[in-house]
């Protein structure tokens, strides 16, 4: 154990492959081991320190989920070399991606599918809004794969990325060598799926890539920013293709989550913040995990070029969380839940029920007016329902009131309320 600090723990790792190995299998056990011996819970990290450690004197046999001895240093330059080699952010790993009650499906057949490729979950669509972990997870698989399966060819890219390189690959007469390229890996892994909707081209040579791919036996893993049979100008026969594995649902994260999320940057950043801090940053940031990543870094920025501590003041100066109760979403929302009697937690869940139906409809009408965030953002504010069920709850609440009566005067005392600062 390198240190010991009251909510940190920090165990060091003989390589980088070590490192990942125990990270991927052991992480959850570690650190309910060490949350037990110290009483309290921990942000458990684990660093490569080699000179400080003792190798072993045997190398754990090789099986058919580990291909690479356990402790073999020669092949850590080799493989920090393909890692350098792909357009792969070498942050993004299982290890630092937080797991909450949105996202935990996703996260585990991610792992499934490192653990058991080819297998089990073949091809695999992770789907979500923007900033929700989608990219994480995708990048995280192939950074496993390529560490712990040596030898193994490993393809990640984006949908836009793909189309390029077709284009290119056309305009240079170099099509064999494209096909080579995307048909010649063990596994292939393409973010924002959706993006080669109403590209017929594309979609005729992915089309055929996906056939040879699977055909062979060999692993696709996609992302998409909703289901796919919401992609309205996608050939339906790719739409049956990427139906016909599995397909899991990442929603954007709830306040729980939001608040793990900022501990871990806080704490891995090696900044510290009371926990009033950071459930008011929770609170008022996202829903995306971008948004709570970007506010972070103005924070920590300006923490470390003042050399003030991340505190209430900093945060209300910084972003401009000086007055809680303007906050337009928690403003509607509470307001709402008031006026209607109603839970403001089974307002803003994944419950459906008659009580709830106007008021969530009426909710969304008043965000989408006086906010001007976009439909999926509302969403996420609502238990992660689809965009499209926004959509349908502002302009049936607008037509309400443009054709006044008692829903209409019941809106207009909503905002009255809910925006009289």
């Amino acid at each position: 154990m390198l240190s010991l600090e009251t909510g940190s723990v920090e165990i060091g790792c003989a390589t980088e492959y070590n490192k990942v190995w125990i990270e991927e299998r052991y992480l959850g056990k570690l650190k309910t081991i060490v949350d037990r011996l110290t009483g309290t819970s921990n942000n458990l990290a684990l660093k490569v320190a080699a000179q400080s450690l003792t190798k072993p004197s045997s190398t754990r046999p090789s099986d058919k989920t580990a291909t690479v001895p356990l402790f073999e240093d020669d092949s850590q330059p080799q493989i920090r070399e393909i890692l350098e080699s792909t357009n792969i952010n070498q942050k993004y790993s299982f290890s630092n991606f937080i797991v909450g009650a949105t996202n935990q499906l996703a996260y585990a057949v991610a792992k499934t599918v490192v653990d058991e490729p080819f297998e089990r979950y073949n091809p695999l669509l992770i789907y979500g809004g923007v900033g929700v972990g989608k990219t994480h997870l995708l990048q995280a698989i192939a950074r496993s794969v390529i560490t712990r399966r040596a030898g193994m060819r490993v393809l990640y890219c984006s949908s836009e990325t793909f189309t390029n390189d077709m284009i290119q690959a056309i305009q240079m007469r170099q099509t064999s060598n494209f096909r080579n390229r995307y048909r010649g890996v063990e596994f292939l892994l393409i973010d924002d799926i959706q993006f080669i909707a109403g590209r017929e081209s594309t979609q005729e040579e992915f089309f055929h890539t996906f056939n040879t791919l699977y055909g062979l036996g060999k692993q696709i893993v996609l992302s998409c920013d909703r289901k796919p049979e919401e992609l309205s100008d996608l050939q339906e026969r790719l739409k049956n293709r990427f139906l016909g594995g599995l397909v899991a649902r990442i929603d954007p994260p709830d306040v729980e989550l939001r608040e793990a999320v900022l501990l871990a940057k806080i704490k891995g950043a090696g900044f510290n913040a009371d926990l009033p801090v950071i459930r008011t940053l929770a609170r008022h940031l996202g829903p995306s995990i971008r948004e709570l990543e970007g506010a972070f870094l103005r924070l920590a920025a300006v923490s470390r070029l003042t050399s003030q501590k991340i505190d209430q003041t900093l945060v209300e100066r910084v972003l401009g969380l000086n007055n809680p109760t303007k906050d337009p979403v928690s403003s509607v929302i509470r307001t709402v839940a008031e006026f209607f009697s109603v839970d403001e937690a089974a307002l803003t869940g994944r419950v459906r029920s008659q009580e709830l139906t106007l008021p969530r409809q009426v909710a969304m009408y008043l965000l989408r007016k006086n906010s001007k965030q976009s439909f999926k953002r509302i969403a996420g504010h609502f238990g992660g329902k689809d965009h499209t069920t926004v959509i349908y709850s502002v302009s049936k609440v607008e037509r309400l009131v443009k054709e006044g009566g008692e829903v209409s005067d019941l809106v207009n005392q909503i905002q009255d309320q809910a925006f009289c600062w």
